[in-house]
């Protein structure tokens, strides 16, 4: 294990790290270029922003949709797949689950069970209903409808290289600490964002879910843009300006990684900015 995270230490110093992650508020126009989506699924403290090859989506049946191996990736599910019969198969804890592309039918650790709806192939990505997963897993889920929001919530979830290595230990760090004391992680909303693949850049708006106005220097919307070889962290000195009630903030990430994004995950925080 110590060596495990040495290693991945010094490769995101060497490959990530360097790379400054511009990141800051704007009160600027999205570019009519880029596309918005709608911000869909939470896992514990974390929003899910984009994943690779396509975000978590609402299908024209009202069924939101995944990509199997990023969020079973990102849960930390061990994900295979059988190109010959189409199957993948999700691994976590003692579960064992199994989808096949077109088929309605799931297995729960040898047990068939049915579904309403079947896998769909998409960007050479297996698709499947959150609900599917979440349930055959075991996994605490709630959709929140006025926000059009998926939550899954585990103290088992999310306990994978990226997030506890990569991102929370170094967090901790005098190179990726925020400036202040982080008194909530849910001080703030994403709700839609865009991705320009030509520029690289993302932009997402998020709203202040305090219930009260956040002074500047206190909001604190952390997106974290994780490669292949890396993962590209918001720079501390940011400007971080003051956001009225139920008000909203944009935050642009723009991608200096070679590789293409395979997540972007975001933290909506509130920091204590109290004099000492």
């Amino acid at each position: 294990m110590k060596q495990t995270k040495k290693l991945l230490v010094v490769l995101l110093l060497a490959a990530g790290m360097s790379l400054a992650l511009l990141i800051g508020c704007s009160a600027g126009k999205v570019q009519a270029a880029a596309k918005e989506y709608p911000v869909l699924l939470k896992i514990n403290d974390y929003y899910v922003v984009y994943t690779a090859p396509k975000a978590p989506y609402v299908d024209s049946q009202g069924r939101m949709m995944i990509p199997l191996r990023s969020i079973s990736e990102l849960l930390g599910a061990k994900v295979s797949y059988d190109a010959k019969s189409k199957t993948a198969t999700i691994g976590m804890d003692d579960v064992t689950v199994m989808f096949t592309i077109r088929s309605k039918s799931v297995s729960v650790n040898g047990a068939a069970r049915s579904m309403d709806t079947i896998p769909v192939l998409e960007q050479n990505s297996m698709f499947i209903p959150v609900s599917v997963l979440a349930g055959s897993l075991g996994i605490v889920s709630k959709w929140d409808q006025s926000n059009h929001l998926y939550t899954l919530t585990g103290d088992t979830l999310m306990q994978t290289d990226i997030i506890k290595l990569a991102i929370e230990d170094l967090e901790r760090s005098a190179f990726g600490a925020p400036p202040g004391a982080i008194i909530s992680n849910d001080a703030f909303r994403p709700v839609s964002y865009t991705y320009d693949e030509a520029k690289g850049s993302f932009t997402v708006k998020s709203q202040n879910i305090t219930g009260d106005d956040i002074p500047a220097g206190a909001a604190d919307v952390a997106a974290y843009v994780v490669f292949k070889d890396s993962v590209q962290f918001p720079v501390q000195k940011r400007e971080r300006p003051a956001v009225g009630k139920d008000g909203f903030t944009l935050v642009t990430a723009q991608k200096q990684s070679p590789y293409p994004p395979l997540y972007l995950l975001v933290k909506g925080r509130l920091l204590d900015r109290s004099p000492i």
